[in-house]
């Protein structure tokens, strides 16, 4: 399933994990996946920044909606006792807050390899948009442009700075090698159970702009696909 561009945020509305990002290969489940090659060169911007054009009525109040939400607290989950226990049977011997293996999912792109999130992040905000839209400095360049000079959406993509993110971004995290896992968490249309179901979970997070909001602000060449 693509998610459709109206319901792409910046990091106001994160989703799923890490530097979980579409275009890619499907994540491994011992972590997130590496940022796409056209992203190589943005940079972390962190939602404070996103939040400038992003918590307005016509973009849907995204960053609001992306703070009452469970993954800018994915940090602070990390410190409860639940967590903790199910570090424990994971093996884990570090506290989990602190351990690569599980920050590696709960940061914002944290990398286990240094040990670090991008210096623009702050990991307390855990799981922010650009976990799963990508680094935004260039889409913010662009934002920045169109803001001040509308009619040049002629010339820009505001998606070209963007990744957009889809069922693999999700799971990238989301699946059984979460040492909280649970195989019966979504039951589907025909009965059955499972552990992910992309179309509800997407439900629990969608976070649209106004219907025809964009294109009534450039004149309708928005792109919204």
């Amino acid at each position: 399933m693509k998610v459709p561009y109206r319901s792409l945020a910046t990091a106001g509305v994160a989703i799923a994990a890490g530097l979980l990002f579409a275009a890619l290969e499907p994540a491994s489940v011992s972590g997130q996946a590496q940022v796409p090659d056209k992203a190589k060169g943005w940079t972390y911007v962190g939602q404070s920044q996103c939040k400038v054009c992003h918590n307005g009525a016509k973009e849907g109040m995204q960053w609001d909606k992306w703070h009452t939400m469970s993954h800018p607290k994915a940090l602070e989950l990390l410190q409860s006792d639940a967590a903790k226990e199910a570090a424990v049977k994971a093996g884990i011997t570090t506290p989990p807050a602190e351990s690569p293996e599980c920050l590696k999912c709960h940061v914002t792109g944290y990398d286990p390899a240094t040990k670090s999130a991008p210096e623009k992040i702050t990991p307390a905000d855990g799981i922010q948009c650009e976990s799963c839209h990508g680094p935004a400095s260039e889409h913010m360049k662009d934002a920045k442009i169109l803001k001040f000079t509308p009619a040049k959406i002629s010339e820009i993509d505001i998606m070209a700075h963007l990744v957009q993110p889809t069922e693999e971004t999700c799971r990238g995290c989301h699946n059984e090698s979460s040492p909280t896992w649970k195989a019966d968490r979504y039951t589907l249309e025909n009965g059955e159970k499972t552990g992910f179901d992309y179309k509800q979970a997407w439900a629990k997070i969608a976070h649209d702009h106004v219907a025809g909001s964009m294109e009534d602000k450039y004149g309708g060449k928005y792109p919204t696909d």
